[in-house]
């Protein structure tokens, strides 16, 4: 087969990774992967992959997005369009499906399919539980929980990704991995993390290490500074975008993370708590396992600052239990989340998207694609009236403002 990735941009996060990780292995199975996507810090990973590259323009040249998109279907033969979030597969959409029948397929990584994807438009979602509420919509849906490589993913030295980063023996390092945008409320978390970890750092030796980026970067290093100044020592480490995150991993003794970081934490045998929306945050165990597989890595609701210091209390106060929850942390990644398998997996969609081309009607298309257009166009009135509610909604509907 010959497959062309369309990752939604390039910048270090949980989507892009998995579309570039999973782009590689599809490769290493003897298939033919072209990536598709606006530059950013990501390329140099796909260069170093040998995966072949096209630059797609920038946000706000859709037109010329597509113009390219078919080219190098022509160019290439491409037998199936890989779509990553919702700009991409909306694009591919109203353009490869339309003008050579090429099977488009999306992939959405965030909580929630937004209510503007054409119906006939095959998604892949992260969840059982999102795939199963799409399934009951009368779409259809693969499930491909997000990947995570776990031979490389995994804590051989934590001592010495800890002098890497210049931590002291009895130092108690928590580390996020992640974004620092507002998307998910990614970015509120992780202030309310500083702001804690502030006041227990008066009677624990503890240190936040921050590795991201994003538009709340100059935020969280001023923070940064300040509080370091006033205790005279590292309590919060920003340490910015990492090309390679995994020594921040390794160091810590508890992850703080959601989605992709939440697996990946456990993938290094970490003591994880789980970041979600509106002040969410609960550490992974043996009896809530379950509903995280089921639901993903993310949770809606809670007592915020109060959740999560109970919980870090709980963990600082017994290496025990970190040792034990950190295993069965990675003896689930390695059953359930494997690189491998889920590349094998997502050949097997690829497959049967094949198998079932131009089964879906003309007429068929055309009404889903009408439907998507008018959705498409309130959305946008939506963003630009500015109203906070419908915002909200868009937001939630995993919708990248």
């Amino acid at each position: 087969m010959k497959i062309l990735v369309c990752p939604h941009h390039m910048g270090m996060g949980g989507s892009q990774l998995n579309a570039i990780e999973l782009a590689g292995k599809v490769r290493e199975l003897g298939h033919e992967v072209v990536i598709y996507a606006p530059d950013g810090v990501l390329v140099s990973m796909v260069r170093d992959l040998g995966i072949p590259y096209a630059e797609a323009p920038g946000t706000g040249n859709a037109k010329q997005w597509r113009l390219e998109l078919n080219r190098l279907i022509d160019e290439h033969r491409i037998d199936v369009v890989h779509a990553y979030e919702w700009g991409p597969s909306l694009a591919a959409s109203f353009s490869a499906g339309i003008r050579n029948s090429t099977p488009v397929v999306a992939s959405v990584m965030s909580m929630h399919v937004p209510e503007f994807l054409p119906r006939h438009l095959p998604i892949i979602v992260g969840t059982p539980a999102m795939a199963s509420e799409l399934a009951w919509q009368q779409r259809t849906a693969f499930l491909l929980e997000p990947p995570v490589d776990v031979q490389a993913n995994t804590t051989v030295d934590a001592a010495g990704a800890r002098r890497q980063l210049g931590i002291a023996d009895g130092e108690l390092v928590v580390s996020v991995v992640s974004m620092l945008s507002t998307e998910l409320e990614k970015l509120q978390g992780i202030l309310s993390a500083i702001a804690l970890v502030d006041r227990l750092a008066e009677e624990h030796p503890v240190r936040l290490l921050i590795a991201g980026d994003g538009d709340g970067m100059e935020q969280v290093r001023e923070r940064a500074w300040e509080i370091n100044k006033a205790h005279g020592r590292i309590v919060v480490d920003a340490l910015g975008y990492l090309e390679d995150p995994r020594p921040a991993y390794a160091a810590a003794d508890i992850v703080l993370g959601m989605g992709t970081s939440a697996i990946k934490g456990m993938a290094h045998a970490k003591a994880l708590i789980v970041q979600g929306e509106a002040g969410y945050w609960k550490t992974l165990t043996e009896e809530n396992a379950e509903h995280f597989l089921s639901e993903g890595w993310f949770g809606y609701g809670g007592r915020g600052v109060a959740d999560l210091e109970a919980a870090l209390l709980a963990l600082f106060a017994d290496p025990d239990l970190r040792v034990r929850l950190g295993a069965f942390g990675r003896t689930l990644v390695e059953s359930r989340y494997s690189l491998d398998r889920s590349a094998n997996e997502l050949a097997k969609i690829y497959f049967d998207l094949l198998a079932h081309r131009g089964s879906t009607s003309a007429g068929t298309r055309a009404r889903s694609l009408l439907r998507s257009a008018f959705e498409v166009s309130r959305f946008r009135t939506a963003m630009k009236s500015g109203a906070p509610t419908e915002r909200e909604k868009w937001s939630h509907s995993g919708v990248d403002l």
